[in-house]
């Protein structure tokens, strides 16, 4: 509440479980199993849901002639504004599915060049670190375009 306001108080249950999910998704590799966040389908999935919530946000709080009219304050800025609309699904699946990839790979380099014990405390970074930092990531960027769709 104190980052989406008031108004934004209908959100939170969505953010909790999303961020709850992703950590989760993120921390499952200490067991052996391959982290769902690992395929660019499931980073996909949560950055369009997200970015669906958000926009369905900005209309029940302006209605829809006010969301359509807040891509044009200046009419030379809409086009930026409706490719703004397009980049931040891809910004939020590519930075999520690119820092767990990124973990991934790391951990696989670590474990093939020093493969008995060095690993370990690695493991435990990407997986529980990394992840639930991801999450939050995640979870952060959402509220805020949350936050930004429902301010007047």
């Amino acid at each position: 509440e104190g980052l989406l306001g008031k108004d934004g108080k209908d959100y939170i249950p969505y953010l909790i479980t999303v961020v709850l999910y992703i950590g989760i998704a993120n921390m499952i590799g200490l067991f052996g199993f391959k982290s769902p966040t690992k395929d660019l389908n499931v980073t996909a999935s949560l950055a369009v849901m997200s970015i669906v919530l958000v926009e369905t946000a900005g209309i029940r709080k302006k209605g829809v002639k006010g969301w359509i009219k807040s891509f044009a304050p200046i009419p030379i800025i809409a086009p930026i504004n409706v490719l703004e609309l397009l980049i931040r699904p891809l910004s939020l699946c590519m930075r999520l599915f690119g820092n767990v990839l990124g973990a991934i790979v790391v951990m696989a380099l670590i474990k093939h060049l020093v493969p008995l014990v060095v690993p370990l405390p690695f493991s435990f970074y990407f997986d529980i670190f990394d992840g639930v930092i991801q999450a939050y990531v995640f979870v952060f960027l959402t509220s805020l375009y949350i936050k930004e769709a429902i301010e007047d």
